[in-house]
């Protein structure tokens, strides 16, 4: 036998009733739907990165002056403390050489190499005036050597031109000789006068002979000039080049005690820096030395000083997986530690507290971690804090805003672990419109 549920009175009482069941299925079917819907509400899709305040200019960020020598902190400007406010020019401290007179020591060291420039300009002087000199000589003897060559050679010309006098001389003394013999034989003419004509042609024969020698004799005195106007012109040569190399020799010395003298005239100019100055205005950040006898060397740090600047910027890391969709002019939504603000991911016009901002450079290379810097700069219609209270260094938490999705797409996409989209179009077309937020 089957048991009614109303038939037992404690169960009756603890049934909900008619209506309440009712409620309860309208309100989780209203739950499904609103799942439902917001999978197709409107997405942000942004890139976040963390990172601190910058000076935008780098000149104009915090920077560490070094002391330009070896010396002695030998005075700290009077009061001057950390945080204190300085102004570009401002005196710091001042040091002081270690070594005991140390400039005058160097400036007698400079007046000696001074001296010393001046005698070896003076052998360049004279080295220089043997090299015309001798120079001047040297024509002078070859163009002396070159005359008695020509001359030389134009008593060997001379003599070569009577060469063929003579030889015809002897050719006809031989021809009348010839016919005078032939006469003999017909008994023409007498023993007597072939006997002459004999005579007649040993002559010629001993003229031309002569001629011969003299000849030789030219060719040989011409061969003597041409060879001392070799030696002369070697000797006369010899003696520029020496004197040249002398002259060289005497500049590279010249060029060494020039060295000698610029490397003291440094370390003279390194000893009139000994006063240390603000290179710029701003706060003194670190003040590390003391004064009355501390040593510092060459390139120790002697003060920090954070610049005055109102050119403030955020460098903000962002993940690899994200920076191939941020651009140039991307805007950012800013929320800077010590401001409180509320942001929620994914719908930008309902944050409270945030600061715009955009996109100024990129960096073309990772920090060794797989994160990229972006730079990011203040809008004109968002500004931030003054940079008296938003001071360098204070961190900061940013969103780059890149495409709206749907939120049904964005939990797909982080469940799968994927990048946010951007879209194929022009950048102008995927960036967001982004309204003036509150603060």
């Amino acid at each position: 036998m089957e048991t009614n549920s109303y038939s037992i009175p404690a169960l009756r009482l603890v049934q909900s009733t008619r209506k309440i069941r009712r409620f309860a299925n309208f309100v989780f079917v209203g739950l499904i739907l609103a799942i439902l819907g917001m999978l197709f509400l409107p997405w942000q899709q942004t890139a976040r990165g963390t990172g601190r305040v910058i000076a935008f200019v780098p000149q104009e960020r915090q920077q560490t002056v070094a002391s330009p020598i070896k010396g002695i902190v030998a005075s700290v400007s009077k009061g001057l403390r950390e945080g204190d406010q300085v102004v570009e020019g401002q005196v710091i401290l001042e040091l002081k050489p270690t070594a005991a007179n140390l400039g005058e020591q160097l400036d007698s060291q400079i007046n000696d190499l001074k001296n010393k420039l001046k005698s070896i300009e003076t052998k360049i002087e004279v080295y220089g005036l043997n090299v015309k000199d001798f120079g001047e000589a040297r024509d002078f003897a070859v163009k002396a050597a070159e005359e008695m060559v020509e001359s030389a050679v134009a008593k060997q010309n001379s003599k070569q031109q009577l060469l063929p006098g003579y030889q015809a001389k002897v050719l006809q003394a031989k021809l009348n000789l010839d016919r005078q013999k032939e006469l003999q034989i017909k008994g023409a003419t007498s023993q007597k006068d072939v006997e002459k004509l004999e005579k007649d042609w040993d002559v010629a024969k001993s003229e031309l002979e002569s001629v011969k020698l003299d000849i030789q004799s030219a060719q040989f005195e011409a061969e003597a000039k041409r060879n001392e106007l070799k030696q002369k012109r070697s000797e006369a040569q010899t003696k520029v080049d020496s004197s040249r190399a002398y002259e060289q020799a005497a500049v590279g010395e010249k060029a060494t005690v020039q060295k000698e003298m610029r490397d003291l005239e440094i370390k003279k100019t390194e000893l009139d820096q000994q006063t240390i100055r603000a290179p710029r205005s701003g706060t003194i950040f670190r003040l590390p030395v003391f004064e009355r006898g501390q040593i510092v060397k060459e390139g120790e740090d002697l003060f920090t000083i954070v610049p005055d600047t109102n050119d403030l910027a955020v460098e903000m890391w962002v993940d690899g997986l994200d920076t191939p969709l941020v651009l140039m002019g991307d805007h950012v939504r800013l929320q800077f530690e010590g401001w409180p603000a509320i942001q929620f991911a994914g719908w930008p016009s309902v944050a409270v507290g945030t600061f715009g901002g955009e996109v100024a450079a990129i960096d073309d290379s990772d920090d060794g971690t797989g994160k990229f810097r972006i730079q990011i700069r203040p809008v004109a219609d968002d500004p931030w804090p003054p940079s008296d209270v938003l001071r360098q260094g204070v961190r900061a938490n940013g969103w780059v805003m890149l495409r709206q999705v749907s939120l049904g797409y964005e939990i797909w996409r982080q469940v799968n672990g994927f990048p946010p989209t951007r879209s194929d179009d022009s950048a102008a077309m995927d960036k967001p419109k982004v309204p003036k937020l509150p603060k």
